[in-house]
């Protein structure tokens, strides 16, 4: 998950899943307006966690570090962050 240092709306949650949308190997991006936070499932040999941060980062968003305890599993679908 990335999670935004400020509050953000639903227009800004929106564009940061559009942005990282269009990112080769990202697949599903899940947004939390109450918690401020975009969950997102990648194919970790096209993504990885610190291009999406810079993506992101490049499109003016200020994320958190990943939660320590989350990380990224495998299994069926690709990577998701958490």
């Amino acid at each position: 998950m990335f999670q935004f240092k400020t509050a953000t709306t639903e227009q800004s949650l929106a564009d940061a899943v559009r942005v990282l949308s269009a990112v080769d190997g990202v697949g599903t991006v899940t947004p939390s307006l109450l918690r401020n936070e975009l969950s997102v499932q990648f194919n970790p040999d096209r993504a990885s966690k610190q291009s999406l941060r810079a993506v992101l980062a490049n499109a003016g968003y200020d994320v958190m570090a990943s939660n320590p305890s989350g990380g990224c599993g495998g299994g069926g679908g690709g990577c998701s962050c958490s």
